[in-house]
């Protein structure tokens, strides 16, 4: 049988978004435990599910510990990256979004499904930069996906995110006070459930590690 190499990465931003999507969707599942680390490996690592059992079983748990403690990392935000040769910038005042751009962010943002969708509203091509200010091409809502984005800069937005003061943004798409206090309740049960996933992921995260350091 041809053996196979596995290539291990040192860094969240050699992981893609697209991968932790995968990821994320397995993970809602509740898989066990050991499912759970060979589908790391294979997609973390690209190596086909079959393969994954004629590695050594040190290496698996020496692998998915280095990979453990990558993805239960919280990112700092990154305003601007490059990915497939084109610099991509978050939106320079996000108190200033239209319309479209808060909705879509908003809807796309408490599914990890189409969290690709979300930051391609969030995040959208430099178009002419000076210094440390850039200007961004207007959205249209038909954005290119950011699933081959870092990841260690797809999550440093999600965390920035889940910590925005939501009140600051509906001020600027609402009327009255009222409005105001109904929609920021759908904000913090909206932000709830991104946030309840993502601790998910961590406590599922933690206790494979706990498991694999026995």
């Amino acid at each position: 049988m041809t053996k196979i190499k596995l290539k291990v990465p040192n860094k969240l931003s050699e992981l893609t978004l697209g991968q932790y999507q995968k990821f994320t969707k397995i993970l809602a599942k509740e898989p066990d435990e050991d499912f759970m680390q060979k589908k790391m490996i294979e997609i973390f690592c690209n190596v086909p599910l079959d393969q994954v059992n004629f590695f050594k079983y040190s290496s698996i748990i020496k692998v998915v510990e280095i990979l453990l403690d990558m993805l239960n990392r919280k990112p700092k935000l990154r305003q601007r990256f490059v990915m497939n040769g084109v610099e991509y910038g978050i939106i320079p005042d996000l108190s200033d979004m239209s319309f479209g751009e808060f909705v879509d962010l908003d809807t796309y943002a408490n599914d990890w499904e189409q969290m690709d969708k979300a930051l391609a509203v969030l995040f959208r091509p430099v178009k002419s930069s000076f210094k440390n200010n850039y200007l961004i091409k207007d959205y249209t809502g038909k954005e290119t996906s950011m699933s081959e984005m870092p990841l260690d800069v797809a999550l440093g937005a999600v965390f920035f995110l889940l910590n925005l003061n939501s009140q600051l943004m509906k001020h600027t798409l609402v009327s009255s006070m009222d409005q105001i206090k109904r929609t920021n309740i759908q904000q913090d049960i909206n932000s709830q459930k991104s946030m309840d996933g993502i601790m998910h992921c961590i406590r599922f995260l933690d206790q494979i590690q706990l498991n694999t350091k026995k």
